[in-house]
């Protein structure tokens, strides 16, 4: 038995000018995965920067997808976001790193990670919006992303205020490798 953990922050928020100039990740919220003999290397599900410089600035991208509306997405090495993400957790801001532990057997814990290598690889584009009131099974966000892998999920609607919490119950502080 191995494991993949997700692992996932609640953002800063968008109000907050304190973190106004924070990547859209860190004000946003974001989830991602990483394979336990790897931790240094956290996949994570978001636009595209083409996609996100096609709709305008930070503040478009967030009004395009709070309307539902949808871009493309691909696997990114977000690492340096839940570094970021623990430092200010560090620093008092209002967000914790959680991580939860998702066992797989020895053959899935191979294909998955070749799949995910795979399609990280290729920029494999998949639909990307934030949740709709009702899930969809042709987009995803970053928390509904690790469906596709096969990955159970701790709470299905992708709704941060819901998954975050989900997460906590059965899950650990994440802290970056070395601290």
């Amino acid at each position: 038995m191995k494991y993949i953990y997700l692992v996932g922050f609640r953002g800063t928020g968008f109000r907050n000018k304190q973190y106004q100039d924070e990547p859209l990740l860190i004000r946003a919220g974001h989830v991602g995965f990483y394979f336990e003999d790897n931790p240094d290397l956290i996949f994570g599900f978001h636009p595209t920067e083409q996609a996100a410089r096609a709709i305008g600035d930070d503040r478009e991208v967030i009004n395009w997808l709070k309307n539902h509306r949808m871009l493309e997405g691909a696997l990114h090495d977000d690492t340096a976001i839940f570094h970021r993400a623990y430092e200010l957790a560090q620093s008092d801001a209002p967000m914790d790193v959680w991580q939860i532990a998702i066992p797989v057997q020895d053959d899935d814990f191979d294909r998955i990670r070749e799949r995910a290598e795979q399609w990280y690889n290729d920029g494999k584009v998949f639909m990307y919006s934030f949740p709709p009131a009702e899930p969809r099974t042709a987009r995803d966000n970053c928390a509904t992303f690790p469906r596709r892998l096969g990955l159970p999920l701790p709470e299905t609607t992708g709704n941060l205020r819901e998954y975050i919490p989900a997460i906590q119950t059965n899950g650990e502080h994440w802290t970056p490798k070395g601290e």
